[in-house]
């Protein structure tokens, strides 16, 4: 038995922090948590002292890639399989050492990380995967370069690209197959693309519709990646379970989400901190095909002009929002937990609703419902912080301040 003594604790569910607060912990479960007052640590329980500090749930990221590629394409081009798989397993560590304790990766990850994570053989967040991203052709996951090749981001997983509804049909089986936790695909282009537009649609209603069927014929949801409003009206119309990016949503967007519970998970920091990288260094992302300034500071210029108020009225008639920072290889790494902040300036929402984005809300998108809350038969997900996020949310970005990681009872840093 553990006992977490003596901080505030935030349950992940918005409600009052508990003032000198109790977290009573035996094995992987939570079994009681409550006031001092009300709470006795039973006898012989070892006592973790957070005293002024505050206790929460572990940060759920809905959207990351969490397996490396280079930068420099020609880098990458010279990189092993191996290398780069070998390379992953910092970028898995450094997620959790930030207190992401649960993670959807976007394309990257196969089965064979999140086994890995599970069996203990590297650390890490528990990982949902969806093997890669699915593509039309010359779409957003189509890596096709002008020299007439096309250069896979990572080798060891199968081609994304599908045209058609059977073609569509037999990958989803496909990823299915291979232990997908849900399927994700492009209905519109995206900022790091070569060949296509982020606000171009992509893939036809049909098409979608049939990886919605095919998913939920597995009882496996369907996440799309979308950013220009076309696109995302055709996913909507799909009937999909999470928008991803969903920059240029409108109010027909919002009424359409609230009416079929679809989840948004926005993204926010990936724009604005490119162009920071950027500006502190002329020479990052270089190298990188398809993403280029112009690009960022031109959608970057259109959310501050006509998004925001749209993004703003979304949080306020209540579409459900969870938390995703689309942390790469070469953008996020370690600093996910920074994209509250974002929620709390672009979306205005308070430190207590940006935390529930990445707690329970985050957890009900991922379908884990036994995870995300600070509640008696929940997973023992648990993070110490020093100091209080609902004074200042942006002091979860210093690691510094994570006194503890606990994931599933387990202790991954403990410096309280």
């Amino acid at each position: 038995m553990k006992a977490i003594v003596g901080g505030n604790v935030i349950d992940g569910l918005g409600l009052d922090p508990i003032q000198d607060g109790v977290v009573l912990i035996d094995e992987d479960r939570i079994v009681a948590v409550g006031s001092a007052k009300t709470t006795p640590v039973p006898r012989g329980a070892e006592t973790i002292d957070a005293v002024g500090c505050h206790v929460l749930p572990g940060i759920i990221d809905c959207h990351l890639h969490c397996t490396y590629r280079s930068r420099d394409v020609r880098q990458h081009l010279l990189n092993s399989p191996t290398y780069n798989v070998l390379r992953s397993t910092q970028i898995i560590e450094e997620t959790i050492a930030c207190g992401v304790t649960t993670a959807r990766d976007m394309g990257g990850a196969d089965a064979g990380f999140r086994q890995a994570i599970e069996d203990g053989l590297i650390a890490g967040p528990r990982l949902q995967i969806s093997i890669a991203m699915i593509s039309q052709t010359g779409g957003h996951g189509d890596y096709w370069v002008p020299a007439g090749m096309r250069i896979p981001k990572r080798t060891w997983l199968p081609d994304g690209v599908a045209d058609g509804v059977e073609g569509i049909r037999k990958l989803v089986r496909q990823f299915l197959m291979a232990g997908a936790d849900f399927i994700k695909i492009c209905s519109t282009g995206g900022i790091t693309s070569v060949t296509d537009s982020w606000d171009e649609p992509q893939f036809t209603m049909e098409e979608i519709k049939c990886a919605v069927d095919e998913a939920a014929a597995k009882k496996r949801p369907v996440a799309v990646h979308a950013e220009g409003i076309l696109g995302i009206r055709t996913a909507l119309e799909a009937g999909v379970h999470s928008i991803e990016h969903g920059w240029f949503i409108d109010e027909e967007c919002i009424d359409r989400m609230i009416k079929q519970s679809t989840w948004w998970v926005p993204t926010l920091a990936l724009v604005p901190l490119s162009i920071e990288h950027r500006q502190k260094d002329p020479n990052w992302g270089k190298q990188q095909l398809g993403q280029e300034e112009q690009k960022d500071q031109e959608i970057y210029r259109k959310m501050k002009e006509e998004q925001f108020p749209i993004w703003r009225e979304a949080v306020r008639r209540g579409v459900k929002i969870a938390m995703g920072t689309d942390q790469s290889h070469r953008l996020l790494v370690g600093e996910n937990l920074v994209e509250l902040r974002f929620m709390v300036d672009f979306l205005g929402m308070s430190p207590m609703e940006a935390i529930v984005s990445a707690t329970s809300n985050a957890a009900n998108c991922i379908g884990r419902p036994d995870l995300g809350e600070l509640s008696p038969g929940k997973i023992a997900d648990v993070l110490v912080v020093d100091g209080d996020p609902l004074d200042d949310i942006s002091i979860l970005e210093d690691r510094n301040r994570l006194k503890l990681i606990m994931k599933q009872g387990k202790t991954y840093k403990n410096i309280v």
